[in-house]
């Protein structure tokens, strides 16, 4: 074990994902200009059987070699909220901060993020979350750089509104105010980390963007289906959505605001989307995009949102 305690704790919660979840630790394991000694990992296994505990164990001795302690937990209730909140009980220090098992982190993500807090004395530091697809030639499509591009594109120290938690780092002390703060009823459909952050915005905390703290997401080509970008946009504009209902009280006038907005989505961009389908197809898709974005706006509601977590493995890489 390493003698430094650990001052950071890097989160990575997975389900069925070996492929990602190995590249993923090996990224944080590469991180420059910090003392490795001074960082824990922890990997939260999200599957009911503890699918990952294997390869976390092998990911140990690497951590080990690298000057860094890894620890496996298991999480067997399903969702992803649980699983943070897991590794948030287990934390073994006040600074935490998340990446994914599908991502990989630039070699001075880590150094990026600390520094940026320290300097804006921020209780939440988010960063740019840029894909890499499996089919090449989709780098630089600008449908799907719209679609995955995570870049709020501005100084660093910025202040944003977080909605997730592929590229964060926040204090535990000043962030998280129960022993749940993720969201449990979220946990299959995912919103969680929107509602984490949105509490954040609300009671007043410091939330700032940190733009050379770069983390890329690995997209497999099962992710690249029209079908499946249309839906993720409609997930983003749910979300959207129930913001304003998680205020207290809700905002219902801007919630309806929004439903009308989205109405008028639907009708322009509907046929805008079908007339240009034979002669332009990039922008036929944004428009569609834009049409199921409305329809998000519309259909809010918990009876309308997906299931999106614990059903299903998720892909191998």
């Amino acid at each position: 074990m390493p003698d430094a305690a650990p001052q950071v704790s890097v989160q990575i919660m997975t389900f069925h994902r070996d492929a990602g979840l190995r590249r993923a630790v090996r990224s944080v394991l590469a991180q420059r200009q910090i003392d490795l000694a001074t960082v824990e990992i922890l990997v939260v296994d999200n599957s009911a059987e503890g699918a990952a505990r294997k390869v976390a164990c092998g990911l140990m001795e690497l951590a080990r070699t690298a000057g860094a302690t890894l620890r496996y937990l298991h999480e067997p209730k399903p969702g992803i909220a649980q699983a943070r909140n897991c590794g948030i009980r287990n934390a073994g220090c006040d600074l935490i901060a998340y990446i994914d098992d599908d991502e990989e982190a630039d070699p001075d993500w880590l150094s990026n993020l600390l520094a940026c807090m320290e300097r804006f004395d921020a209780d939440a530091i988010g960063g740019p979350v840029l894909p890499i697809f499996e089919d090449s030639t989709l780098h630089g499509d600008p449908f799907w750089s719209w679609i995955y591009d995570y870049d709020e594109k501005v100084p660093s120290g910025s202040r944003f509104r977080a909605t997730g938690t592929g590229n964060c780092l926040f204090s535990k002390s000043r962030c998280c105010l129960t022993d749940q703060p993720f969201d449990p009823s979220l946990g299959l459909t995912g919103g969680s980390d929107t509602r984490f952050f949105h509490g954040l915005a609300r009671n007043g905390r410091t939330v700032l963007w940190c733009a050379e703290a770069i983390i890329h997401e690995y997209v497999p080509s099962t992710r690249t289906r029209l079908q499946y970008g249309l839906r993720r946009r409609m997930r983003q504009s749910q979300l959207f959505q129930q913001t304003f209902s998680w205020s207290d009280p809700p905002d219902r006038r801007s919630i309806a605001k929004w439903m009308a907005i989205g109405v008028m989505q639907i009708l322009i961009y509907a046929p805008m989307s079908l007339a240009w389908w034979l002669v332009d197809r990039p922008r036929a898709q944004r428009y569609w995009a834009l049409v199921y974005g409305g329809m998000g706006k519309v259909f809010w509601t918990p009876r309308f949102t997906p299931i999106v977590y614990g059903r299903t493995r998720a892909a191998s890489g």
